[in-house]
């Protein structure tokens, strides 16, 4: 396995990105989003990666393995005085490459960009039985803070979400 490398998204990326995020989304369900819902073509994905730059506080970071978009971890930072220094975290890494350190490495550099841009906490939210992601999660210093009880409905049935955070100044 070639070694992978984790950098922000450029829209010069959208068309690796947009085929990266079809087949995550049609994987697993584990994310949020349905694969109908995410950018609908290249084109979309080319806008949403240029509002990704031009929003303060917001990134969408890539994992690359050469030239094929292997992962996803965004922040998308408090628009408010109050929250400014709050971010909102997702991360997404293909089954081909479970267990590989990606998701590890993904909020590594998630938390690197955030502290450059004076982000100060990190949240996120994990399906309860998505206990992969959900011990991640522990081992990188997050901490539960309660549950979204009945919050998605996936595959015919309700999901629990775990809220969680991490305070990146202690």
């Amino acid at each position: 396995m070639s070694e992978i490398v984790y950098r922000r998204a450029e829209t010069d990326d959208a068309e690796a990105i947009y085929v990266f995020g079809r087949q995550l989304l049609s994987e697993t369900s584990l994310m949020l989003l349905y694969p109908d819902e995410r950018a609908k073509s290249v084109d979309d994905m080319r806008f949403v990666i240029q509002r990704f730059h031009e929003m303060p506080r917001h990134f969408l970071v890539n994992a690359w393995d050469g030239d094929i978009c292997v992962g996803e971890a965004l922040c998308m930072g408090g628009q408010f005085e109050r929250n400014k220094h709050a971010g909102r975290v997702g991360v997404g890494v293909l089954a081909s490459h479970y267990g590989k350190g990606v998701g590890k490495g993904l909020m590594q550099e998630i938390e690197r960009v955030a502290k450059e841009n004076d982000i100060s906490r990190l949240d996120l939210t994990v399906m309860s039985h998505n206990e992969r992601a959900h011990r991640l999660y522990l081992s990188m210093g997050y901490n539960d803070e309660g549950v979204n009880r009945h919050s998605l409905f996936v595959d015919g049935e309700w999901v629990d979400e775990i809220m969680m955070a991490k305070l990146l100044d202690e």
